[in-house]
């Protein structure tokens, strides 16, 4: 079966035309969702995975979602230690994330796929402004799956990364939402947002349906998220697709062992 083929029966190359992006119609729609990723912090594709692959794609999940590496942690909204802040400042209110992650080296064939498809590396490239993207050279971060068991949770952060893609693939039984509060960072009243964030004021917080088969493009750099806790016997499962703008990057040894627990 050849690329092309094999990414019909995964993706809706009809509605979302990333097989012609030099066509006008491809141009328009790269222009269309970077205008939204501009003014939102993020631009969501619903229904980018057909249901029959997104079946596959959950299966393939499933079946290493127990080769997870589990790492449970407390840290501040900038993903620093809260202990080593001064007492009493935002800085030193911490958070706590449980979840565990799949590394590259054990995902299944389809979702490899999806990431080594070269179209949607060019077309993630022109919502985000980017000359070029490579994949990363990690053999265990380029392409993972998040797993959110019962009483998993991911509390609020941002990101160091500049810009996160996601692919939704199963939701849980309850909880697991994805909740943010866009292009904060960097603001002269940051820090009191954040407080405000922490102290359960919702007047900013947007919340973003858990849809699997949804692509989602963030900037989660400057933009505060959570994933709200999840209950029930059954995962939240999230692919992450990394990139980046030069080649051969790859995670530290340090982030390897955190989030995978080992390195490469």
């Amino acid at each position: 079966m050849s690329v092309s083929k094999n990414m019909e029966s995964l993706i809706d190359v009809e509605r979302y035309p990333l097989r012609a992006l030099a066509s006008p119609e491809g141009l328009a729609f790269v222009q269309e969702c970077r205008q939204k990723f501009n003014a939102d912090g993020l631009c969501e594709l619903p229904g980018f995975v057909h249901q029959r692959g997104l079946g596959e794609l959950a299966e393939e999940a499933t079946a290493v979602s127990d080769l997870a590496w589990r790492c449970s942690s407390t840290h501040n909204a900038w993903l620093d230690d809260p202990h080593l802040a001064p007492a009493g400042t935002v800085q030193a209110r911490p958070e706590t994330t449980r979840v565990g992650s799949v590394a590259f080296d054990h995902i299944g064939p389809r979702l490899r796929s999806v990431y080594e498809w070269d179209p949607l590396k060019d077309f993630l490239a022109g919502v985000l402004g980017k000359p070029q993207l490579y994949r990363l050279a990690d053999p265990l971060g380029a392409c993972s799956i998040n797993v959110f068991d019962d009483s998993g949770v991911h509390g609020w952060h941002f990101d160091e990364a500049e810009f996160t893609i996601t692919l939704m693939l199963q939701a849980p039984v309850e909880g697991g939402a994805f909740e943010y509060v866009p292009r904060i960072r960097g603001t002269e009243d940051e820090h009191s947002q954040v407080s405000d964030i922490l102290d359960g004021k919702r007047d900013n917080v947007r919340e973003l349906p858990f849809t699997p088969g949804t692509l989602l493009i963030f900037a989660g750099r400057e933009t505060i998220h959570r994933v709200t806790d999840v209950s029930g016997d059954v995962s939240r499962f999230v692919a992450v697709l990394c990139y980046a703008d030069a080649p051969d990057v790859r995670n530290s040894a340090n982030v390897q062992r955190l989030f995978w627990g080992r390195t490469a």
